[in-house]
């Protein structure tokens, strides 16, 4: 349905002559990232606020994002199936920061061996987004500045005594951790079915 309307939002365009039939493909493209970044958006605030979690969701997601949009990983196989598993994980994320205390030291772990693991592995490319080498250099270099600022915030927080924040960091780290070793395994496998 979404991919209807974004055809029939350029076919608009076309016929006001904002823009010519052969970048029809790309304004198609655009506008159905767009719609999905802020559906994904709306629905992450909707959570946050249905779990009384609003800040700490916002947060949650201020540590994963930057860190996710330069690491790369895992990524479903449409849109919807995106928008369904960044739900559920959200909708996880948030049950955990509700109801499970993490004590200081588990945070701390979760972090070292979060940050070891995106360190060494990213960035991760997907079947539909191969890297070349000097892709692979610009997004290693980023998501180790961007690793470098979360362990800095995280270190800050836990000075002043903030260490539920910090351990929302650390969630946010782990979340990407994993998806970066689920898309490092599926790269693997699909080499070996290649060969």
């Amino acid at each position: 349905m979404l991919e209807r309307l974004s055809e029939k939002f350029a076919g608009r365009l076309i016929q006001a002559g904002i823009i010519t039939e052969e970048d029809t493909d790309v304004y198609t493209y655009g506008f159905f990232q767009s719609v999905m970044m802020i559906l994904n958006i709306v629905t992450t605030l909707i959570l946050g606020i249905v779990f009384q979690l609003l800040i700490p969701c916002i947060i949650l997601n201020l540590a994963y994002i930057p860190i996710r949009t330069n690491a790369g990983g895992h990524h479903a196989s449409s849109p919807f199936k995106c928008y369904i598993n960044s739900t559920i994980i959200i909708a996880v994320l948030l049950s955990i920061i509700k109801w499970v205390a993490i004590p200081t030291v588990i945070s701390i772990a979760i972090l070292t061996v979060s940050s070891a693991v995106i360190f060494i592995l990213a960035p991760v490319e997907t079947e539909n987004n191969p890297l070349d080498e000097t892709e692979r250099q610009v997004y290693k270099k980023r998501t180790r500045i961007v690793l470098c600022i979360e362990i800095a915030v995280f270190a800050v927080l836990l000075v002043f005594a903030k260490s539920q924040i910090a351990g929302i960091i650390a969630l946010g780290l782990l979340t990407e951790c994993l998806m970066l070793i689920m898309g490092y395994v599926k790269n693997h496998n699909l080499l070996k079915l290649k060969k």
